[in-house]
């Protein structure tokens, strides 16, 4: 009878103790995961993203008790995805590289790790735009402007992906996004103090602006001619030569006052290249459209001198006969 009673209470004592042994193996278990995580964090960080992933659960599961190993867990991991992404670029396996780095970034973020977020996010734009690039070269455009897309929503004041997609629009005949495309990457070059992205731009623009509007001009279509003279002011709004051709064409089309407009506005930005005397005498016969004689008058005067001199008196003295 007393055996018995004694092996009642040796069962009822393991009962009551096996939680607690339990519970001491299982923390055991996560501080061991966490301790083999954080020795191959520098050697091994894939071997090293398992064991604090492991940790990291069985921690939670304990809740309370397992909350120092869960944070330690966290504080890891981030850095763990980061140098896993360091190890795959160095073998140029660039998708992974990436998928490791947006995991890195995210883990940051989640778990309040700065440093590392802010070093993911220096690297993520830079791979995006070279991803971009990769997929410009091969002629997958559309390919090209969702990498070049992610790289901006990254990083915005970042020019490259910006002209990359205003190419990209170029090779697929969009040439109102390469546009629209062109000003963003003018706009954030400027703001980064991009001197080389900013030329690159302005290059592209007034080939593409500048040729169509010379062609609509040699076709005497001088509407379309004036609408790209415009908008590439919207480039360089201080060409003093390109508001004269905007003058040039408001004259063909006899719309005396926005030719007048802009032949003042080519006064007023000032260039060497460009003889005053012309400018006057184009002033002149805006004028003269609008039998505004006074006007044309004092016009013609300004523009006596050099070649301009005998065509302009010949308007003061023989048809308009200023007084």
């Amino acid at each position: 009878m007393k055996t018995r009673r004694l092996e009642f209470l040796v069962v009822m004592c393991f009962m009551l103790l096996f939680p607690f042994i339990s519970l001491s193996q299982t923390k055991r278990e996560a501080v061991e995961a966490y301790n083999s995580g954080a020795s191959l964090i520098k050697d091994d960080p894939q071997g090293a993203i398992e064991q604090l992933y492991r940790a990291l659960e069985i921690s939670e599961d304990l809740e309370y008790e397992g909350e120092e190993t869960k944070v330690l867990a966290e504080s890891l991991i981030p850095t763990a995805h980061f140098n896993l992404a360091m190890n795959l670029y160095r073998e140029k396996k660039m998708y992974e590289t990436l998928d490791q780095l947006e995991k890195s970034r995210e883990t940051a973020i989640k778990y309040f790790d700065k440093n590392t977020q802010a070093k993911a996010e220096r690297l993520i734009p830079q791979l995006y735009n070279q991803m971009g690039n990769i997929e410009y070269r091969n002629n997958n455009f559309e390919k090209a402007i969702d990498y070049f897309t992610k790289s901006i929503n990254i990083k915005k004041d970042y020019p490259d992906p910006y002209l990359g997609i205003a190419l990209s629009n170029e090779k697929m005949e969009n040439y109102e996004g390469m546009i629209e495309f062109l000003k963003q990457t003018l706009d954030v070059a400027k703001s980064a103090n991009d001197r080389s992205k900013a030329e690159d731009a302005l290059k592209k623009a007034n080939s593409y602006l500048l040729s169509n509007a010379q062609d609509f001009e040699k076709g005497k279509e001088h509407d379309k001619a004036i609408e790209f003279y415009t908008r590439y002011l919207e480039f360089d709004s201080t060409d003093a030569a390109i508001h004269f051709k905007i003058g040039e064409n408001n004259l063909s089309l006899k719309q005396w006052d926005q030719a007048i407009e802009f032949f003042t506005k080519t006064l007023e930005k000032g260039n060497s290249s460009l003889d005053s005397a012309l400018i006057y005498y184009q002033i002149g016969v805006a004028f003269q459209g609008k039998n505004l004689k006074s006007e044309a008058c004092e016009a013609f005067r300004k523009a006596s001198t050099g070649q301009y001199l005998e065509n302009a008196r010949y308007q003061i003295e023989q048809v308009l006969k200023c007084d």
